[in-house]
């Protein structure tokens, strides 16, 4: 009897050491996977000038970025494992536009072919390719268009391949369905991306679910990184005046920036101004930034563009079609701006775009 508990106990023992050098094992993976390098891309504003009528996207500059954006996912010294997208993808309803805002999403799908094949070759369970609408996603100005029928061609385009962790509608915003598909997250690896539409609301140039951030922020994993996107900016990079930003709704922007801050995000992410800009805003003690991208190949300002004083403003480009990149290793993040010489035909990395962020641990 003795012998049996004596075999016994060894056994238990040994069951032990086996589970804890398990347990340790995987510990070591997850920390060694959370270490390794990977990025995300994020672009905005690839849609047709308004002088063309008959497209609804800048196909020609969308397939130069698709393209690049395919080279960075396939170089394992980049190793793209996301890419966002920051709205007016298309150019939307108007008067005179011939084509339905679906023929053009499957003519936006048909630019980002190689991006979409290059994560398909990676044997990706879905493609990580993460929209949020603009404000042309919501324009329903030619006749026969609805504010419901561009909203459902949203959702049949992306709308119902994206994460449906968005909220059902708040009281206040009863004339819309759902927000599955508009308003949603994404935890990878050790960051958590948040796609927050700010077109809700038809009434208004601006409008965001302001207690849907607040939950998402507040009941987040615990994590390295947030990175928060959506289509306009919160504050305004260069002297230029234009329709919709929510610079120009500070009480909707206050409430969402303090919600931001409040939560410890370091990164907003926008578009719907066509240029590049960068912001570091120093708010309570602590350092934020707002990354304006919107040169996916909708026209670029080409107006001289003068930064806003008094605030500071740490990089302005107009010139060049491009897309940020964020490389995370580990505790560590920086974001930059790759962009493609019309002249040289080639792409290049704009050193003084540069944003280094560590999180202290």
């Amino acid at each position: 009897m003795r012998l049996k508990k004596k075999l016994l106990s060894e056994l238990a023992s040994k069951i032990l050491a086996v589970f804890c050098v398990i347990a340790l094992s995987t510990a070591s993976l997850a920390s060694g996977r959370d270490s390794e390098l990977w990025s995300f891309v994020f672009f905005a504003d690839t849609r047709s000038p308004s002088e063309d009528q008959v497209h609804g996207v800048s196909h020609e500059s969308l397939d130069r970025v698709a393209h690049e954006i395919a080279n960075d996912i396939s170089d394992p010294n980049t190793n793209c494992e996301l890419v966002l997208v920051g709205g007016d993808l298309i150019h939307g309803q108007f008067a005179q536009t011939r084509q339905s805002n679906r023929e053009a999403y499957d003519e936006w799908k048909r630019a980002m072919k190689p991006a979409y094949d290059a994560f398909s070759a990676k044997n990706n369970s879905s493609v990580p390719i993460y929209p949020v609408r603009g404000n042309h996603e919501t324009d329903h100005f030619t006749p026969g268009a609805t504010e419901t029928s561009v909203l459902e061609d949203w959702i049949d385009a992306f709308g119902k391949h994206l994460p449906q962790n968005g909220p059902p509608p708040p009281v206040h915003y009863q004339w819309i369905r759902s927000q599955k598909g508009l308003n949603y997250y994404v935890e990878h690896r050790n960051a958590l991306f948040v796609a927050v539409d700010q077109c809700l609301d038809p009434r208004e140039n601006v409008s965001i679910n302001q207690p849907w951030v607040d939950h998402v922020l507040a009941n987040r994993k615990e994590g390295l990184h947030v990175f928060v996107f959506g289509h306009f900016p919160a504050w305004r990079t260069a002297e230029q005046v234009n329709v919709g930003p929510l610079y120009l709704r500070p009480t909707t922007r206050d409430r969402f920036w303090a919600s931001l801050r409040n939560a410890g995000v370091r990164f907003y992410l926008a578009g719907h101004e066509h240029y590049t800009g960068v912001m570091r805003i120093s708010d309570h003690d602590q350092t934020m930034w707002q990354i304006v991208s919107g040169s996916g190949g909708a026209p670029l300002v080409r107006d001289a563009l003068a930064m806003i004083r008094g605030v500071h403003v740490t990089f302005l480009d107009n010139k060049h079609l491009g897309y940020y990149i964020g490389t995370v290793t580990g505790n560590k993040v920086t974001l930059i701006f790759k962009y493609y010489s019309e002249r040289l035909k080639k792409w290049y990395i704009a050193e003084n775009s540069l944003i280094r962020y560590t999180v202290r641990q």
